[in-house]
């Protein structure tokens, strides 16, 4: 059921951004979707990174486009940096995770995606969420020092 949700959302997203970004629906189905990279079966996973890529690739966010792209586009950008505002650390959280073998390895392609368009598009919310969600990932699976180097890394 969850992933028929999400599919109907990426579905939404290609067909009708409109209705996708500016619905007040908009931030309960970003957390519908995060919900989604919290479960084991492989399926909704794949689904939910597919969006949250879809998503953070959008046109909207293109960096110095703003006057030649469509006049609804700023509302889209604004809304995918509201909801990211709020969420963007569980986002992390969840992909990082994944990374660390939670997800399985067909994943990792869509998780680097990710990982680079918030390095990229959001630099300064990622150097804010970063430290906390390192912390948060088992020493068991990412030592200390790799989390060191990663936080090193994304910071120069």
């Amino acid at each position: 059921m969850l992933e028929d949700y999400i599919q109907m959302l990426n579905q939404l997203l290609t067909m009708r951004p409109d209705i996708f970004f500016l619905s007040s629906a908009f931030q309960f189905a970003f957390h519908a979707t995060l919900a989604g990279l919290t479960v084991v079966q492989t399926d909704i996973i794949f689904v939910a990174l597919d969006l949250f890529r879809d998503t953070l690739t959008h046109d909207a966010l293109e960096p110095g486009q703003e006057d030649s792209q469509p006049e609804n586009y700023q509302l889209f950008a604004n809304a995918i940096r509201e909801a990211l505002r709020k969420d963007g650390a569980p986002l992390l959280l969840y992909c990082l995770s994944g990374l660390t073998g939670e997800f399985p390895e067909e994943a990792v392609s869509t998780i680097i995606s990710i990982f680079r368009i918030l390095v990229w598009i959001f630099p300064q919310e990622l150097l804010i969420w970063l430290p906390s969600v390192l912390e948060q990932l088992p020493v068991a699976r990412v030592p200390v020092t790799a989390k060191t180097q990663l936080l090193n890394d994304v910071t120069t």
